[in-house]
This record gives C-alpha cells, structure tokens and sequence, in this order.
C-alpha cells in the first residue's frame, strides 16, 4: 500500500512542477513585454553623441558626466564609462551643476520615437 501512495505522490508532484515552471515562464515572458523603457519628462534627446570619458560631446556642446553618473545601455544594464560605444544616440539629465548624471543609449525603435515627436524635449 505504501508503494502505490508513493507513487500517487510522485505523480502529484511532477503536476505542481510542471505547472509552476508553466506559470513561472509565463510570468517572465509577460514582464518582458511589458518591461518598456519609460524615461523621465525632463530628458534631453542627442543624436550622434560621442562619448569621451569624462565628456559627451554632443553636437558642438561638450559636458563633463558627474561623479557617479549612470550610464545605461539598450538593456537597462548600467555600463562603466570605459564600456559605452564611441557613438549613440542617448537622452540624458543633467544635475544643478550643468553636468550629465544620467545617460540613457536608446535602441533604434526609441530613436524614432523621439525623434518623431514634436513636443520631446531639447535637441542637439
């Protein structure tokens, strides 16, 4: 009798299993559609942005990136400065004393996206 509920529990188990990785893949695969990047208002757009640590150049503006200033790629990975592409189009912020902080490099679809709108933030 102890072989037979073994072996009901057995089975029992590999269900609950296979339905938590079912649940589980579930649950990664939907916040990955839903893992868009959003950004803040007060961001400003770069195209061509050349990164020279400790500058960005952008455009015929050249800015100093911050101490502890972020850098993120495509992936919402923070990369060190000596990673970064030589060239990107980014959004970035600035701190209160004109330096960049935050950098985001934008992955193709975004570009267009801001450079598509007419009420995205400056330019350069």
């Amino acid at each position: 009798m102890d072989h037979l509920f073994d072996a009901k529990a057995a089975r029992l188990l590999q269900r609950l299993a296979a339905a938590w990785a079912v649940g589980l893949t579930l649950c990664v695969c939907a916040s990955a559609v839903a893992a868009a990047r959003t950004f803040p208002p007060d961001t400003t757009f770069a195209k061509a942005a050349i990164f020279d640590y400790p500058f960005l150049q952008l455009g015929s503006k050249t800015l100093r990136l911050a101490v502890g200033s972020r850098i993120y790629d495509q992936n919402n990975r923070i990369l060190v400065p000596a990673s970064a592409p030589a060239t990107a189009n980014v959004l970035y912020k600035t701190d209160s004393n004109g330096e960049i902080f935050k950098v985001w490099i934008l992955t193709d679809q975004e570009t267009q996206a801001f450079v598509k709108k007419p009420f995205s933030t400056k330019k350069y």
